[in-house]
């Protein structure tokens, strides 16, 4: 997978922020001038790493950190949010999981039926992968929270029971 250059990916994530850099720049405690200099890479300015990574919490622009995993060969996996299904119930997540594995065999099946992957077919099986692994790490949490309640149960009925 070619991903966009660090540069390019601070450049738009700044100017495709609403308002672009001026409206951004004030929140970094910047001028619009200096922080269009730093993406753009012109002159002396450099964007810093602790930057970026508050111009991504700012804007909830994933791009800059995606061009950093792409380029270093890794890819970005959602942590689960707590609670995110009623209840956290495991055999959701389980079922969920589970389907995710079927979209992902039916995509990789789908893609070697010519006997070749394409660049685009590479891409797709990289998102059903992605998206699998989210799924099964959205699962543990929710086995690790069940974990937790089982031992907190259990602790109550021996301190009662004591």
């Amino acid at each position: 997978m070619i991903a966009m250059s660090l540069r390019d990916a601070a450049y738009h994530v700044v100017h495709d922020y609403p308002g672009g850099a001026s409206s951004l720049a004030p929140r970094l405690g910047k001028s619009s001038t200096y922080l269009s200099s730093e993406v753009a890479g012109t002159g002396t300015a450099k964007l810093g790493l602790l930057d970026a990574e508050t111009i991504t919490y700012l804007t909830g622009d994933l791009r800059i950190l995606s061009a950093f995993a792409t380029n270093a060969g890794q890819m970005l996996v959602p942590l689960p949010l707590a609670g995110d299904l009623p209840n956290d119930d495991c055999m959701l997540r389980l079922a969920d999981s589970a389907k995710g594995f079927g979209d992902l065999c039916k995509e990789v099946a789908s893609d070697l039926a010519d006997g070749n992957i394409t660049d685009n077919e590479l891409t797709r099986i990289d998102r059903e992968c992605g998206a699998l692994i989210a799924k099964l790490h959205a699962l543990r949490g929710s086995l690790a929270k069940r974990n937790l309640a089982g031992k907190a149960a259990y602790l109550n009925r021996a301190e009662q029971g004591a």
